[in-house]
């Protein structure tokens, strides 16, 4: 007999649940603000308020009592923890320097991975180009305790200023960082890089990029407007060129802010 309804986590058959991607807490004003997800390649669009979930990937167990621990850890420390620790400022920039005793390594680690992890097992549409492939084993393992792979997955994390329209924009995206592959997180108003092979990559050989990589013993988060103003011009940029093509998303109610991602960047 064939199972149906398998936890890709534990492996066991049970009732799995609608889980999301990227966490619903970390779309800024998720009550209020829908999204528009335009898949560049077909053209089709699809509005959504609660972002983008797969129903077949987790039960709840997993989701809420294993990865949900991590991600509690993630949300603490971007949302609240961040600010107690102001290094420098400015009127551009914020540098947050966080040290081992105000963050939870692992579980911080585990959060941003089982964020890729997730988008890299799921079936859907959206996250087709997001493919870990051999690595993605090795991302599983780390999230298991199975081994921690410390060369891989090295993570570093920039952070947009508060209230810019930008911070609304939720995606996930893959890059090269110094020719290295990489995965780009988009999420509440932070930037996060992840290199898949970090060992011998230049930016983690060299100062001061080393000192942003988060690990156990600290690590640095850098706040800037001009930053902030690269991105957002090139999201629109990327706009552009897909109604360029011909690509009309609808007319939202004048009430409604819709927030663009292209699921094939």
């Amino acid at each position: 007999m064939v199972l149906k309804n398998i936890c890709k986590f534990c492996g066991k058959e049970a009732k799995l649940i609608k889980a999301h991607i990227i966490p619903r807490k970390f779309y800024l004003d998720y009550k209020n603000e829908k999204y528009m997800l335009v898949n560049e390649l077909t053209g089709k669009f699809q509005i959504r308020q609660s972002g983008t979930h797969d129903n077949s990937i987790l039960c709840e167990s997993c989701d809420s009592k294993i990865l949900g621990v991590f991600e509690k850890e993630g949300y603490r420390v971007l949302f609240d923890e961040i600010y107690k620790h102001v290094a420098y400022k400015d009127d551009k920039t914020i540098v947050y320097h966080l040290t081992s005793d105000s963050y939870d390594y692992n579980k911080l680690r585990k959060f941003f991975i089982s964020i890729l992890w997730r988008a890299s097992i799921s079936s859907l549409p959206d996250f087709s180009h997001i493919q870990l492939g051999k690595y993605e084993g090795k991302a599983f393992e780390v999230l298991c305790n199975k081994n921690s792979h410390k060369h891989l997955l090295k993570i570093y994390i920039y952070k947009f200023p508060k209230h810019k329209d930008y911070n609304k924009f939720t995606y996930i995206t893959k890059t090269k960082i110094a020719n290295y592959k990489a995965f780009i997180i988009n999420m509440a108003g932070y930037f996060i890089i992840m290199v898949i092979k970090g060992k011998n990559h230049p930016y983690t050989m060299s100062y001061p990029m080393k000192e942003m990589f988060l690990n156990d013993k600290g690590f640095y988060i850098i706040e800037n407007e001009d930053l902030y103003n690269y991105h957002a011009n090139i999201a629109q940029q990327k706009m552009q060129r897909i109604w360029k093509k011909g690509i009309k998303p609808p007319f939202a109610n004048k009430k409604l802010k819709v927030y663009y991602a292209t699921s094939n960047s």
